[in-house]
């Protein structure tokens, strides 16, 4: 993938830009020489920095997690050996397991999967440039509105897989929930004169809703964390019984199964507070981050249909974003100065 910067330093795909804003091959291939000037490069590799920063945080959290407990067990003269005991590990990240595929739909299992990956490999799902692109899309599309007519609009946000204008933004179109959320509620804003109270209840609603669903995956995590614990006790038991008909033998051989059985126990608490909860904590943030983006476009369309500017309407939306993913003023100014030029 080519990579180009946008005002700002933010890249972009250098073989969308034509098809987006109609350049010639020229101008082109003089943005993408730029983009390799060191300036761009320099952006592109602090960009790229932080999305390692951001996965060796996680993993560092995780070791930091790790060589704690298992350090202090072999501090205290224990032998990591005896705490690998494959049938209890079996019985509970099985129960586990099953427990989850039980209590939730096909739906939410495949929300979870989606979520656990932006945790786990895709940490910047829901960065700044994300919002920066949402922010650019809705200020072309009000842009349009304003001076050419809903019928500016009428194809991309009717057909929004073949629109140029939604096209240049790919990350956009890979969310199919907030893409409906943006063009349904742009063909409800050509549709008449809503008033602008009636608009943000509709919307309020709608995000209401899509909050509970965003929520599943994150609450399904968390109950599958508080499970843990409970099928940790479930597999120290079955230890204890196993134990019980040893009675007769060694008092050697009936510590280690005691040992076995207690590690039951330690390792359902351990995937509960260690593993499970915190990246059920993870998931929860991304969905916080993607409900981010349906209250940025509602706050922008309330705005528009209030009759300010497109401009004012996305520095509207743009308030409602958290501090770290929050572009300047001075970024949207440059931004949709640069959107202008190029419609």
């Amino acid at each position: 993938m080519d990579v180009n910067a946008q005002p700002g330093g933010y890249p972009c795909r250098v073989d969308s830009v034509q098809s987006l804003y109609g350049m010639t091959v020229e101008k082109v291939t003089s943005i993408f020489e730029n983009a390799t000037s060191p300036k761009a490069s320099s952006g592109f590799l602090i960009y790229l920095n932080n999305v390692v920063y951001i996965m060796l945080l996680r993993i560092t959290g995780f070791a930091i997690m790790l060589l704690s407990v298992f350090g202090g067990f072999v501090l205290a003269s224990g032998k990591l050996l005896a705490l690998w005991q494959p049938p209890e590990i079996i019985i509970i990240v099985g129960a586990a397991t099953g427990a989850f595929i039980i209590s939730n739909p096909a739906s939410v299992q495949r929300m979870t999967l989606v979520h656990l990956k932006y945790v786990l490999f895709k940490n910047k799902e829901f960065d700044k440039q994300f919002f920066m692109d949402l922010l650019a899309l809705l200020f072309r599309l009000m842009d349009q509105q304003r001076r050419k007519g809903q019928s500016a609009i009428e194809d991309d946000i009717e057909a929004p897989d073949n629109s140029e204008l939604f096209l240049g933004y790919p990350r956009i179109l890979s969310h199919p929930r907030l893409l409906s959320f943006i063009t349904d509620n742009f063909r409800i804003t050509g549709m008449g004169n809503m008033a602008t109270h009636a608009l943000e209840g509709l919307m309020d609603h709608e995000i209401h809703t899509l909050g509970q669903d965003l929520g599943r995956p994150a609450k399904a995590l968390q109950a599958v964390a508080d499970a843990c614990p409970g099928f940790g006790i479930v597999a120290a038991v079955m230890g204890i019984v196993v134990t019980m008909s040893s009675m007769g033998g060694p008092v050697e051989l009936i510590g280690m199964k005691v040992a076995a059985a207690l590690v039951g126990t330690f390792l359902g608490i351990l995937l509960c507070y260690g593993v499970v909860g915190p990246l059920a904590s993870a998931v929860e943030h991304t969905e916080k981050n993607e409900m981010l983006a349906f209250d940025c476009i509602k706050v922008a369309l309330v705005t528009s249909q209030s009759g300010q500017p497109a401009i004012i309407a996305v520095d509207a939306g743009r308030r409602t974003l958290y501090k770290e993913l929050r572009p300047t003023f001075a970024e949207l100014e440059t931004l949709v100065q640069a959107t202008r030029e190029t419609t």
